[in-house]
């Protein structure tokens, strides 16, 4: 799908049904036609929408003759439940700048593209490149806040599931966030060093307004990549906790069945032993019977006592 925007005068925005000077032009998960029709035209790198499309691309700054190509990581949620594989993972999207037009290019939909098109983060025109990235910039920032305020949440209300009954499932669901915590902190890692390398201003032109927004916007990305690393740090410390609780459950619910069973297996042994076809002293007296089971309260009593005491009976 591709969709053009053009400003026709200043504070508009506009669709077109071709390409037009200063035109913003956004495709996902564009047809070979559509790409190889957009690289003609504009003149870039054919491989640059390749790359953007691999899924597996990481974040990086690539120029070719006058073609800028940025590529970003965005977090999004995938369609599984957190206690069945990874709720969250990052895809790429690319931004890319040649003379007078800007391709915003992805194999799904950018949420904040959308929010760059209602105006959510500022005005601007179609031919403010630099504004519009750093828009976008803004945009992957606030994304992956919103993404680990819900990761927290999450994480919170599988702790309270866990306090209440030690499952796998809930365990899974700590692993699989774990693992979403890694695949962004990669990204908003190699993000930042995207950032740091356009502030000094050779790869885009950046005005006085321009450069404290892109300083901005890395600094919420350096906040961003520090809150997941505690994150990471931390869900990681409670899942050894709770390997650990289980683990000494374990460990008292066996002592507890030991117990059990060395308490009932001398009345059962005591029992079979006067119930052998053998003659036995005592046998035909009637306060033998009474003997023999106040015997059995009496060790019974005992052994349960003993054990309580070194603590054997309790979890």
């Amino acid at each position: 799908m591709q969709t053009i925007y053009y400003s026709p005068e200043q504070g508009q925005l506009k669709q077109a049904s071709r390409i037009v000077h200063n035109a913003l032009i956004y495709m996902v998960n564009p047809t070979s036609q559509e790409i190889a029709q957009t690289a003609k035209d504009l003149k870039i790198p054919a491989k640059f929408f390749r790359d953007v499309l691999d899924v597996n691309e990481r974040p990086r700054i690539t120029r070719e003759q006058e073609a800028l190509l940025m590529i970003l990581n965005m977090p999004t949620k995938t369609k599984h439940n957190v206690l069945e594989a990874l709720p969250y993972q990052t895809i790429p999207f690319g931004i890319i700048h040649v003379k007078d037009h800007m391709v915003v290019v992805a194999k799904e939909e950018v949420p904040m593209f959308a929010s760059l098109i209602k105006g959510t983060y500022g005005d601007f025109d179609t031919h403010m490149k630099t504004r519009m990235t750093l828009f976008l910039f803004e945009g992957v920032a606030i994304a992956y806040e919103q993404t680990l305020m819900t990761i927290t949440q999450q994480v919170g209300r599988l702790q309270h599931k866990l306090k209440k009954a030690y499952r796998n499932n809930e365990l899974f669901g700590l692993i699989n966030l774990n693992k979403s915590l890694v695949y962004f902190s990669t990204s908003l890692g190699a993000m930042q060093m995207v950032f740091e390398r356009l502030l000094n201003g050779r790869d885009i032109k950046l005005y006085d307004e321009d450069a404290r927004m892109l300083q901005s916007a890395l600094l919420d990305i350096k906040q961003a990549k520090a809150v997941t690393e505690l994150r990471r740090e931390s869900l990681s410390n409670l899942m050894d906790a709770y390997a650990v609780v289980i683990h000494n459950n374990l460990n008292s619910i066996l002592k507890i069945l030991t117990t059990l069973t060395i308490v009932l297996v001398i009345p059962t042994m005591m029992g079979s032993i006067f119930s052998m076809n053998v003659a036995l002293p005592y046998e035909t007296e009637w306060i033998s019977t009474i003997v023999v089971g106040i015997l059995m309260v009496l060790i019974v009593a005992v052994l349960m006592a003993l054990f309580k005491k070194k603590r054997f009976l309790t979890i």
